[in-house]
């Protein structure tokens, strides 16, 4: 026994006497989730038939560390028990899940049909991402994970990155029905610099973006059927990470009929989506986005400005020296003036 033996077993009693506050209960039953070891497995399995059920829950949750085989059991048993609460039943299957034993997958499977949506979560995160995944239906479960709209955002989108790899019809046809049906998400762009706070708040939503991040997996996939899909969302009104993950797929795949939407996205109130925008019209080649993206010379955003220049140099060819000239008389941000620099040097040699 480790040198912490006494002091873990001390709290397992705590753990298991029934005359402590729930509350207190609840924070050492977590505890022990996180020392994730042999002397914390017994206490925990000894509460899973605790007359509380959030107090089976926790242990059932605070069980699922990797390779905790011996839980195991003790797990199934609350799956398996008539009448057991589905907040239960969702922590025991999905610490199988984390658990890794193929002995159970069976009856995860088994469970994915059980009426709880919390359960039903549980049974697919444990057989699409968790680890009781099968090479061999892993794709269809991804599917149901990510098409499943009560679920996890932050999870669907997990199963939906995963889905990004998989070259395959019936995941093309998948993401598009995401990417067509899913709700949008309403994500109003704070005025003025972002603060830390709130640059991690719409990190937060980015990452539960479904629609946003099927755009993605379409462009990674190169799913051209899906085109005019992604012309429609590169122009969502609300859901500026949609708008963003679409023109970037749009500019990956360089179609010609993306232009007209470019052009427009150069008006974006995204920087970052004026940014690509720029790049995507330097991409097509097109003469014609010689004019457009003149006007992002004067963008708000250093970035938005240094890869215009960029773009210009490629498009316009030396004719558009006297305006890149312009710009340098009073440039001050050194990363465009690099790009100035570079792009005037490169027009002088040509």
């Amino acid at each position: 026994m480790s040198s912490a033996g006494p002091v873990l077993e001390e709290l397992g009693r705590q753990i298991e006497d029934r005359s402590r506050p729930t509350l207190e209960r609840l924070e050492l039953i977590r505890t022990f989730g996180v020392w994730a070891s042999a002397e914390a497995r017994p206490p925990l399995v000894a509460v899973l038939k605790d007359p509380q059920p959030e107090i089976r829950a926790a242990a059932a949750q605070s069980l699922g560390w990797p390779g905790n085989d011996e839980a195991v059991p003790a797990l199934r048993e609350r799956v398996e028990t008539p009448g057991e609460l589905a907040v239960v039943k969702a922590a025991a299957v999905r610490s199988l899940g984390r658990i890794g034993d193929r002995s159970v997958r069976a009856l995860v499977i088994a469970t994915i049909a059980d009426p709880d949506a919390a359960v039903r979560e549980a049974a697919l995160w444990s057989v699409a991402l968790g680890s009781l995944t099968d090479p061999t239906d892993r794709t269809a479960y991804l599917i149901q994970f990510a098409e499943s709209r009560g679920f996890d955002g932050q999870s669907r989108v997990e199963a939906i990155r995963a889905l990004a790899s998989v070259k395959e019809v019936r995941v093309v046809e998948s993401l598009s029905r995401i990417l067509e049906s899913e709700p949008r998400l309403k994500i109003a762009l704070p005025s003025g610099p972002l603060t830390a706070e709130q640059t991690m708040n719409l990190r937060n939503v980015q990452i539960k973006d479904v629609a946003g991040w099927a755009a993605g997996g379409l462009g990674m996939l190169e799913a051209r059927s899906a085109l005019p899909l992604l012309l429609k969302t590169a122009e969502d009104p609300d859901d500026y990470f949609l708008r963003f993950m679409s023109v970037q797929s749009l500019v990956a795949w360089n179609v010609p009929e993306a232009f007209p939407v470019l052009v427009r996205r150069l008006e974006d109130p995204l920087p970052d989506v004026r940014a690509v925008a720029v790049t995507g019209l330097a991409k097509l080649g097109d003469p014609q986005g010689v004019e457009p993206i003149l006007t992002r010379l004067s963008d708000e955003s250093e970035d938005v400005r240094a890869v215009a220049v960029v773009a210009l140099t490629k498009l316009g060819g030396p004719k558009i020296r006297p305006q890149l000239e312009a710009l340098q008389e009073k440039e001050m941000a050194p990363d465009v003036r690099r790009a100035l620099e570079a792009a005037l040097d490169q027009l002088h040699r040509e």
